[in-house]
């Protein structure tokens, strides 16, 4: 076994070497390697972390633009309505103006055509008044009446001589 135990430890010899010699050999690129992996991962998260930092800002701003625009919309919602009931009451007051006009107008034309109406009722009233007179006179009128009117006109138109 002496031949055994040597063979183990001169392989437990070459083993120590060669992990020395691997040690050695790559301890500064393994330890840049994990530095810069350690660096890599920092600078991605700072990167994040700034990005994310950005992100919110952009968030805000954007938060801020959105109440502004919701501020203008409610001023020009509100113009608008201003200008809506303006205009509303403007179109109800020349409503109005025209509406007068034309009752105006009517009460005119009704004046003038009872104007019209009365002069020629009154008309009317006066050529039956005589008509009536005339065949009052006439129906009043008999042969002795109308010897005496004679006689009476003669008389005047006698004594007149």
């Amino acid at each position: 076994m002496e031949h055994g135990g040597h063979l183990i430890f001169w392989k437990a010899v070459n083993t120590i070497i060669l992990f020395a010699i691997l040690y050695w050999l790559l301890r500064k690129p393994i330890s840049n390697f994990i530095s810069n992996g350690i660096e890599s991962i920092v600078s991605k998260f700072e990167k994040a972390k700034k990005d994310k930092e950005e992100a919110i800002q952009l968030l805000k701003e954007a938060e801020k633009k959105l109440e502004e625009a919701k501020g203008e919309a409610e001023k020009i919602v509100t113009y608008a309505k201003e200008v809506a009931q303006r205009e509303k009451e403007q179109i109800i007051e020349e409503a109005k103006q025209t509406a007068e006009r034309i009752v105006k107008m009517a009460d005119e034309e009704i004046e003038k055509e009872a104007y019209k109406a009365k002069e020629e009722l009154k008309k009317f009233a006066a050529e039956k008044a005589v008509e009536i007179a005339e065949a009052k006179i006439r129906a009043s009128i008999t042969p002795e009446l109308n010897k005496k009117l004679i006689e009476i006109s003669l008389e005047k138109l006698g004594g007149v001589k």
